[in-house]
C-alpha cells in the first residue's frame, strides 16, 4: 500500500516539473491569464499620478487608488489574489514597469517547484 502511494506521489512530482517546463515565463498560467484579462480591461481606466509611488486611476464611475510600494490598490483584489488588479496594471504601464515582476511569489516557478 505504502509503495503504491509513493509511486504515485513520484509520477505527480514528475508530471508537476514537466508542466513547470513548458511555461513560457516564471509566471504561471493562470496567473498569466488573469493578467491578460486584466489587461484588456486596463484600456477603459484613466490615470492621475500624484508624483511619488501613488496613482489615482478613474475607472468609471468609480476612482480608486494604487500605492505600488505597499502593493495595495483600493478594490483589494491585489491584495486578495496577489495578482496585479486592472488598476495598478494601468499605473504599472503608465510608469513603463513590469508587471509581471509584481506579481506574488505563490505565482512563480520557483516556488511551483518548491512546492
Amino acid at each position: 500500500m505504502l509503495e503504491v502511494i509513493r509511486c504515485k506521489d513520484m509520477e505527480r512530482m514528475n508530471q508537476m516539473r514537466d508542466f513547470c517546463e513548458k511555461w513560457i515565463t516564471d509566471v504561471s498560467p493562470m496567473a498569466m491569464e488573469v493578467l491578460v484579462e486584466n489587461a484588456d480591461y486596463a484600456a477603459k481606466c484613466e490615470v492621475r499620478f500624484n508624483g511619488d509611488i501613488g496613482f489615482e486611476i478613474g475607472d468609471p464611475p468609480y476612482t480608486h487608488v494604487v500605492n505600488v510600494k505597499r502593493k495595495q490598490c483600493s478594490c483589494r483584489s491585489w491584495q486578495l489574489k496577489g495578482i496585479p488588479c486592472v488598476h495598478t496594471i494601468v499605473a504599472m504601464h503608465y510608469k513603463g514597469w513590469n508587471v509581471e515582476s509584481y506579481v506574488d511569489h505563490w505565482y512563480q516557478r520557483e516556488t511551483y517547484l518548491k512546492a
